[in-house]
């Protein structure tokens, strides 16, 4: 039926409230590379975005097998700031592989206190591709949530 094919997947992005506490916890906390930060041309971001005086700054970070852009948009005014629960529509998030789930998590408590975890605990998957693996979901404090996972095959 398709008269094409995907070559490659070429980024994640997300748009969030806050640039300069995102870029640094994804440095300091997870060890992401800033590639570049800059801001975008008004004209041509409305045209992409279908949002007319769209203004925005956009942060590309690299980590291993993830290309991740980061946007923050300061105009128009009144935007809104969605926090989807995780069972509902619209909701997505990045799932982070780590060595040590305890040390991730343990690390992203001492690094703000706004972070919030939404169960107390990881949880060991039962069934599916991911059985045997820990996870636990986080939410920074401008509502995007992250996975952290860890294998039983990977040992710190």
């Amino acid at each position: 039926m398709q008269n094409f094919s995907v070559v490659k997947t070429v980024h994640m992005g997300m748009v969030v409230g806050n640039l300069q506490w995102t870029v640094p916890f994804f440095q300091d906390v997870f060890g992401f590379e800033l590639i570049d930060t800059s801001p975008r041309d008004v004209k041509k971001q409305s045209f992409i975005t279908g949002v007319e005086g769209a203004q925005a700054v956009i942060s590309y970070m690299q980590s291993p097998g993830l290309l991740l852009e980061i946007v923050q948009y300061s105009n128009p005014t009144g935007l809104i700031h969605h926090r989807p629960k995780m069972v509902e529509v619209g909701h997505y998030h990045i799932c982070l592989l780590v060595d040590d789930i305890a040390g991730a998590i343990e690390t992203c408590k001492k690094y703000d206190e706004r972070i919030s975890f939404l169960s107390p605990s990881p949880m060991e998957v039962d069934s599916g591709p991911n059985k045997g693996n820990k996870v636990i979901v986080m939410c920074l404090p401008d509502g995007v949530m992250l996975e952290l996972i860890s294998h039983p095959e990977i040992k710190v």
